[in-house]
């Protein structure tokens, strides 16, 4: 069984709730690295140096880190995590900033505005899909070097990585993991096997 293909958000989304004169602010973007979060995190304290609260969650490969930033435990970070988690993406974060509206929310009504925010920011965000690739190592005589023409023309995403020795071309190509097989049949029916 091959892995799932994983999935990212596509762009950062951007998503705003208010309740009872607060508002929260949210923003979902791809997160390579906790150095890109944290960037982004210090320019949306710039933009918003007013607001009370900078709350955040991230999950990075298999890690994750949340933060309520002065909020009662459990009610702005936690919640923002479990949408992130919820989406199926990958390598992602979220930070809602809140603008105090002067009433006082409850617990409940902090960890629904705050995920509600988050979830309008990742349907903004939407989805792409990483791309499986696969690589292969391939031999070309020099009788057979027409063929990499042959393959640059009819696998368009195959890319070659290799040189040219006294038996000819030696090295290996990636292309998406999909089209393996039929890569396969087609060296096949011109008599040269990969390895």
């Amino acid at each position: 069984m091959s892995p799932r293909p994983r999935e990212f958000p596509a762009q950062e989304g951007y998503g705003e709730l208010e309740d009872r004169g607060s508002r929260f602010l949210a923003w979902v973007f791809p997160a390579s690295s906790e150095e890109v979060f944290l960037a982004r995190l210090e320019s949306l304290r710039e933009e918003h140096p007013k607001a009370r609260h900078h709350c955040w969650a991230w999950r990075i490969g298999e890690a994750y880190r949340f933060h309520d930033d002065g909020e009662p435990g459990g009610t702005a970070g936690r919640p923002m995590l479990q949408v992130l988690e919820g989406s199926g993406l990958d390598d992602l974060a979220a930070i809602c900033v809140r603008y105090f509206g002067g009433v006082k929310l409850g617990t409940g009504g902090l960890a629904r505005a705050y995920s509600g925010a988050t979830a309008r920011a990742l349907a903004e965000a939407g989805r792409c899909t990483e791309e499986l690739r696969v690589t292969l190592p391939l031999q070309l005589p020099f009788a057979a070097l027409g063929v990499r023409t042959e393959l640059e023309a009819v696998f368009p995403g195959l890319e070659f990585r290799g040189d040219y020795d006294a038996e000819g071309w030696q090295g290996e190509v990636e292309l998406p993991e999909e089209e393996g097989d039929r890569l396969r049949s087609f060296l096949a029916e011109r008599g040269i096997a990969l390895g």
